[in-house]
């Protein structure tokens, strides 16, 4: 049963520490990041996970983390889904737990404590995309569940004045809402049905697109298409949306370069392609899906790429001119699995990460070998209003063997110049300290 409860009905839930319920084809383009098993990435130093007093490690227990050097790692707190994170002006955390159903609020006790846990709503239906913004003075929390879009007013510590901005949204496949809000407009994306079907493209609902609603439930409008699975949404400094988007599994061979590959499955050009995608959203943008492929030939950097067309929905190039489609201004190595994304201006990072976008990966789910997740950072550029190359900053949730202990899902800064780094698998929110 759904439940919002009220200021005391949470604080007679509060809990610390909640335990966690874990048990011979051609060359690949080389990827941006060196983000394949074994192979770590530089200038990070492996340090070993502590666990805040009242927090349980669970699957982390012993465990590490490769952090850029100086940083500490901590086990913060433990909580069975942790996905989508967003800080309250009162320092505390609001957190989505998927399939778990519920709305939490993480609020700190200061040093080397776990935060006191207190549940803001349960029985929700696979809550993931979180956001906090002021309207008339008050604080208002934004969240996507399964099928609607909300919001609630914020106070004293409880949630209030419920509103459904869209309700009847269309579920399965890639169905987790996310949302990102600005200027009283909240966009949020609908993901695909399927892998890499074109009758998604004609459902009713969309499928496969972003949109927007005003925070007073209208204008309820299409912003872009063909965006398979939009999960990361952020606005950058210059106020635009930015998407980061998880692209294509097992898709053919798109080149008739002679190598007799077209059209076929070939593994060495599956591993690598097609590129996840960070790229500016604006009204009217298409992002090709599955009609046209990132095409990183010859961009080494995975910046700026234009697309091919994809043999099994788009041979002859009729169904889309891949020509006209929005480019992709940042590539991830393949199958990265974005799902957090957040722009760091403002932020009380130190001075090298507080000017660029975070990019949370979850990790493939069936490349051989599996790419394993990892939070990177890219520089925001003032002048052209672009993110660059992207770099590891978090990794070590994966063995050697590809077995994970972990998976990040989303990484945002705290208040206090700490990373928080959310993870579903291990069901817990790490805080990566920078050294002073």
């Amino acid at each position: 049963m759904r439940r919002v409860l009220g200021s005391a009905a949470a604080a007679a839930l509060v809990v610390v520490g909640i335990a966690s319920c874990t048990s011979g084809p051609p060359e690949a383009t080389p990827s941006a990041a060196a983000a394949t098993t074994g192979n770590p990435a530089p200038g990070l130093h492996t340090v070993r996970l502590t666990v805040a007093d009242g927090a349980h490690a669970g699957r982390a227990a012993g465990r590490s983390l490769r952090v850029p050097d100086g940083w500490r790692a901590e086990v913060w707190a433990d909580s069975p889904g942790a996905r989508m994170a967003a800080w309250l002006p009162d320092g505390s955390m609001l957190l989505t737990t998927g399939s778990e159903g519920e709305l939490l609020r993480l609020e700190p006790r200061g040093g080397d404590r776990a935060p006191t846990v207190h549940r803001l709503a349960t029985g929700l239906d696979d809550p993931q995309g979180v956001a906090v913004t002021e309207q008339d003075g008050r604080t208002v929390v934004v969240l996507g569940e399964a099928t609607r879009i909300e919001t609630w007013r914020y106070d004293g510590g409880a949630l209030g004045d419920h509103r459904v901005l869209v309700d009847g949204l269309p579920t399965g496949g890639h169905g987790g809402k996310f949302v990102a809000v600005r200027d009283g407009v909240v966009a949020y994306d609908i993901g695909s049905a399927s892998n890499s079907d074109g009758a998604d493209r004609r459902d009713h609902p969309d499928r496969a697109v972003i949109r927007q609603v005003r925070l007073d439930g209208t204008g309820d409008t299409l912003l872009a298409t063909g965006v398979r699975n939009g999960e990361g949404l952020a606005h950058a400094p210059d106020g635009t949306l930015f998407a980061a988007v998880n692209q294509a599994d097992q898709q053919p061979y798109p080149f008739h370069d002679g190598s007799g590959h077209y059209g076929q499955r070939v593994q060495a050009y599956v591993n690598e392609h097609p590129d996840d995608q960070v790229t500016r959203i604006t009204a009217g943008a298409e992002l090709g899906w599955p009609f046209c492929q990132p095409d990183s030939r010859g961009k080494p950097d995975l910046l700026d790429l234009g697309y091919v067309d994809e043999p099994a929905n788009n041979p002859d190039g009729k169904a889309l001119d891949c020509a006209t489609v929005t480019p992709t201004m940042v590539g991830l190595p393949a199958h990265s699995a974005p799902v957090g994304f957040v722009f760091t201006r403002g932020s009380a990072l130190p001075a090298a990460y507080a000017d660029g976008a975070l990019v949370t990966t979850h990790g493939s789910w069936n490349r051989k070998p599996p790419r394993p997740p990892s939070v990177s950072y890219s520089a925001w550029d003032d002048t052209a209003h672009t993110l660059g190359r992207p770099r590891t900053i978090v990794e070590g949730f994966q063995d050697d063997d590809g077995s994970r202990w972990g998976r990040s899902v989303d990484a945002v800064p705290g208040p206090d110049g700490s990373l928080y780094v959310t993870d579903d698998t291990a069901g817990l929110v790490y805080r990566l300290t920078p050294g002073a």
